[in-house]
């Protein structure tokens, strides 16, 4: 569900390529800016609820980091 969610923010937002969007994948991989990174957070909070300090997003290099942290709180 988030993976999936966050698959249509990178493709939308981010013009990243569906396929390339996978658990394993980092934000470097990616070429996600530290801007488009927050902006994403900013939007998977209103969407979730669960808040992600500046500290948090600098803890999740990959997705599956991210996506791991707000389904460990949902």
């Amino acid at each position: 569900m988030v993976l999936e969610t966050l698959r249509l923010l990178l493709t939308d937002r981010c013009a990243c390529d569906g396929e390339e969007v996978r658990l394993a994948a980092t934000f470097d991989e990616l070429n996600i800016t530290d801007r488009e990174k927050s902006e994403l957070a900013v939007t998977l909070e209103e969407l979730y609820g669960v808040e992600l300090s500046s500290d948090t997003l600098k803890d999740c290099d990959t997705l599956e980091d991210l996506v791991g942290y707000i389904e460990d709180r949902l």
